[in-house]
């Protein structure tokens, strides 16, 4: 996996209830999110985020986009993704549930073709503890250490973080693959 630690991220569909609710929790973790994408919501801000109608109009204000997190609608991640790609956005993580499968196969085609890392559908996101949050990971389960956790479930990646936090283990990074 070619996963670098994000300088710049945005959040694709962060006028949608779930996208709000997790930038502000990111952005409150201390994660670097400098723009939000929301349809009908070009022009305002949450949190002090500002918001664009289309990656590319972000993109132009705040420059270049190291990582974007997905909170659209299943029906609408496909045409997300593929506006982060043609903007050369080379990590994306799509935190929505019930992508269908054929959107799937076509994303991971573009992807492949433009060098991208697709985590995701239904991905709890990426976390290294002290230093970033991306996603719906809740962050008061692990502590720093050494050892890599990759799951494709939350609960599950919390069940084995406690455990090797009571053994006095801490995590490096924690991916959630999703499904």
């Amino acid at each position: 996996m070619n996963w670098t630690l994000p300088s710049k991220v945005i959040v694709q569909g962060i006028t949608e209830p779930k996208g709000a609710y997790y930038a502000r929790k990111m952005k409150a973790y201390g994660t670097k999110i400098i723009a939000g994408i929301g349809i009908g919501g070009g022009g305002q801000t949450i949190e002090d985020i500002p918001v664009f109608e289309l990656v590319d109009r972000a993109i132009e204000q705040v420059g270049e986009v190291t990582t974007t997190l997905i909170f659209v609608q299943p029906y609408q991640v496909l045409d997300a993704a593929l506006e982060a790609i043609a903007a050369n956005i080379k990590q994306i993580l799509i935190l929505t549930s019930g992508v269908p499968p054929l959107d799937m196969v076509i994303l991971l085609k573009k992807a492949k073709m433009a060098d991208t890392l697709i985590v995701g559908p239904s991905s709890g996101g990426i976390r290294v503890p002290e230093k970033v949050l991306l996603g719906t990971i809740e962050p008061s389960f692990y502590t720093p250490g050494y050892i890599g956790l990759i799951s494709c479930c939350n609960p599950l990646s919390y069940e084995v973080a406690l455990a090797l936090n009571e053994a006095g283990l801490g995590q490096s990074i924690v991916i959630s693959v999703g499904t």
